[in-house]
Order: C-alpha cells, then sequence, then structure tokens
C-alpha cells in the first residue's frame, strides 16, 4: 500500500466535537436542550480557539509529545511500545506519584482508560502549533480512530518541545504541575498561534484569573483590542439573554413534574420562578443590552462557522429570545414565550422531550441545561492558571 501525506483537520475537529457534545451531555445543567450549541460554540471558539470542556491540564499539552517521543524510542526495540502503551504508563506513574493532582485522565479506570491525552488533545495541540496535522499512513489511521490517532508522520511534534524530566515515563517530576521553563514555552506557543484571541490576552495578563468567575470579568477585556473587546463583550450579552430561555424551560418542566405529583426535587416551581424574577430584573438593569448589535453578532458567529446559516431554525428561535428582552413583566407566564422555548425543544427531541414523555420527567433531577453559557471559561480558567502557576515559580526562584 502507498503511503500518503493526508490533512486531518475534519476528522480530528469531528472527533473533538462528539467527545465535547458527549461531555456537556454528562453535566446535566449544561446541556443544550434548546439548540444553541452552534453559536455556543462559535463564541468559544472565537475567544478561546484550541480549548475544549476535555481539555484539564496544561502539562498535558507537554506529556503527549513526550509519550510520543517515548515510543519513538522503542521503535527498533523487540516490543516496540506504541504511543497508546507509553500514554497508559503514564496514567499509573501520576496516579502512584501524583495521586492527589486534579485532572489526572485515567484516574477511574487507570491503564484501562479509553479516552487518551493523545485524543483529547489532538486538535489544541495542532491549534497552537505543537503537532503538525499529517500522517503518513490514512488508512492505517483510519483504522485507529476509534479509539486513538497513534501513527504519524516523522516530523510530527514542533522541536522546540522542552524536554521531559528525567526517567520519563516511568517518573514524571513535578506530576501535572507546570515547570518555569514549560510555562514560557506554552505561553509563546500558545500567543504565536492566536495573538489576537481573547486567550492570548488572557495568557499574557499579570491579573490574578483563580477567582474571576466569567471570561467577561476578566481586567484583560478592558486591554484587549475592540474587535476582541467586542466579541467578549457579545457573548456576555448572548450567555446572559438566553440563560432566561433555560430557566424558562426548567420552569415548564418543574410544572409539569409538580402536576405529576413527583417530589424527589423539592419546590422546583417556585424556585424556578424566583429565578427567572432574579434574570429579569438583571437584564433589565444591564448598561448595554438595550443598544446591543445583534446584526453584527450574527455576523461575527457565522464568519467563524458558517453552518450557522445552515440552521435557519435555530436562528429564528434566538432571534426571536432576543426580541422579547425590552418587555419582561411577567414573563415566565407569556403564553407566546412558553410555546416558543416548548416547540423549540419538541421539535429538536421529539419523543425524547422532557415534556412529552412521563418516564424521562420522573428522572429528572431539578436542572437541565439551566446553567449559564460560560463558552469553556472553567477549563481555560484551569490551564491558564496552571501556566501562569509555572510562570510564578520561575519569579519565586529567583
Amino acid at each position: 500500500m502507498t503511503s500518503q501525506l493526508a490533512w486531518l483537520d475534519f476528522d480530528a475537529e469531528q472527533q473533538r466535537r462528539t467527545r465535547e457534545m458527549l461531555r456537556l451531555f454528562e453535566e446535566k445543567e449544561s446541556r443544550d436542550e434548546l439548540g444553541i450549541g452552534q453559536v455556543r460554540d462559535a463564541f468559544s471558539d472565537l475567544m478561546f480557539p484550541g480549548m475544549s470542556v476535555l481539555l484539564t491540564r496544561a502539562r498535558y499539552f507537554l506529556l503527549v509529545p513526550w509519550c510520543a517521543a517515548a515510543a519513538d524510542r522503542t521503535a527498533r526495540q523487540r516490543r516496540p511500545q506504541s504511543l497508546a502503551d507509553v500514554e497508559r504508563r503514564v496514567v499509573l506513574t501520576l496516579l502512584a506519584e501524583a495521586p492527589d493532582d486534579f485532572g489526572i485522565i485515567g484516574a477511574r479506570a487507570g491503564a484501562k482508560v479509553k479516552n487518551l491525552p493523545s485524543v483529547i488533545y489532538n486538535q489544541a495541540l495542532e491549534r497552537y502549533g505543537i503537532a503538525r496535522a499529517y500522517v503518513d499512513d490514512r488508512t492505517a489511521l483510519e483504522e485507529e480512530l476509534g479509539e486513538e490517532v497513534t501513527r504519524r508522520a516523522s516530523g510530527r511534534w514542533v522541536p522546540s518541545v522542552p524536554p521531559a524530566p528525567p526517567g520519563f515515563p516511568d517518573s514524571v517530576v513535578g506530576g501535572l504541575r507546570v515547570e518555569a521553563d514549560e510555562a514560557r514555552w506554552l505561553t509563546e506557543q500558545i500567543v504565536s498561534a492566536c495573538p489576537t484571541s481573547f486567550l492570548a490576552h488572557v495568557l499574557q495578563s499579570s491579573e490574578p484569573i483563580d477567582e474571576v468567575p466569567w471570561a467577561w470579568s476578566h481586567p484583560a477585556v478592558t486591554d484587549a483590542d475592540s474587535e476582541t473587546r467586542a466579541v467578549v463583550q457579545d457573548a456576555e450579552l448572548f450567555s446572559l439573554a438566553m440563560h432566561g430561555a433555560a430557566l424558562l424551560y426548567n420552569l415548564l418542566i418543574a410544572e409539569k413534574y409538580e402536576a405529576a405529583d413527583l417530589t424527589s426535587v423539592v419546590g422546583p416551581v417556585d424556585r424556578y420562578r424566583s429565578r427567572i424574577d432574579e434574570w429579569a430584573e438583571t437584564v433589565s438593569g444591564h448598561p448595554r443590552l438595550s443598544s446591543w448589535d445583534t446584526a453584527s453578532m450574527w455576523a461575527r458567529v457565522t464568519n467563524q462557522n458558517p453552518r450557522i446559516q445552515g440552521n435557519p431554525r435555530a436562528r429564528l428561535f434566538i432571534s426571536t429570545w432576543l426580541g422579547v428582552l425590552g418587555e419582561l413583566a411577567g414573563m415566565a407566564d407569556r403564553a407566546d414565550l412558553r410555546a416558543l422555548v416548548r416547540d423549540r425543544e419538541i421539535s429538536i427531541k421529539g419523543p425524547q422531550s422532557r415534556l412529552r414523555h412521563d418516564k424521562l420527567l420522573r428522572t429528572w433531577a431539578g436542572a437541565s441545561g439551566s446553567r449559564r453559557l460560560d463558552f469553556r471559561w472553567t477549563n481555560v480558567r484551569t490551564i491558564v492558571s496552571d501556566i501562569h502557576a509555572g510562570a510564578e515559580s520561575a519569579s519565586a526562584g529567583a
């Protein structure tokens, strides 16, 4: 069979989005119950290119190429190891040497872990120029895509990757803690790959990030260029606006839940009515919402993901909801808004709708897609915090 170079952008992106969707589905408060995921992800990609809800710690950006190099060193041995073999060794090493480290991939499954770091981090590694996106045998790759990507052409990794610590992979000095030289390198690599992104601004900021609740709350917004600032402000307003639709959806479920005399969740109707009132008060008091240029917002997200143009039902639902933000009185009881949200959820889920399926209603735990959109900020905050901590360790040791 003749080997050939083949680009994998589509395959890798599809894998990442599928896994990210499954991860979001597992988190009940973060589910995309109303079909706005394309717009949500467009904002996420605009602000934080390469990031994903699957990424756990920054040092995996180095652990993966280190594992690949370790596997390559065994190529001529009697029993060569694949990238997957080495990654599983590292899982066991981390669990033995740094069991208290948060975010170890495979912490529960150990060496039996299926979703390996090389797969989870693949798209980000390519986006930040740490890995190159070509392979020398596409057929072999396609046979392996069910679990992992293990065979790459020579020159897969950028030569400037900092060296692995002594004893790797049977020892991982520092665990998932990023060292000072690694922090400098990661910052340079990410900023160079996406210099105008909000991620670059946050990464280069000296402001503490651990306690910043939302991307738009970070001081780096004020120092960003006008287009980046506009993207972040659009994301804030979109998150705030669509949170009301999510709360109304949960109120509809809560009413149906209580009407069915289900009691595992206590007082959901009163709770969601109260949350809708609080949301309406926040919307009414927001200084920028009334002057929000939604046409420019749509232009930005559709430019990021042109497939949004091919989803007219989602655009209609979102645009209709955004159009009522100036009339918030009695929103929880407005028949038109209830119908808008109900019809949207049913059109997406069909017979699996909680508003139709009594068995699914009984399994409701009190929150389904009720969390405000944060556009992967929780994961970004962890990754950036790791890198900042590494950089600060250099200053402390100076």
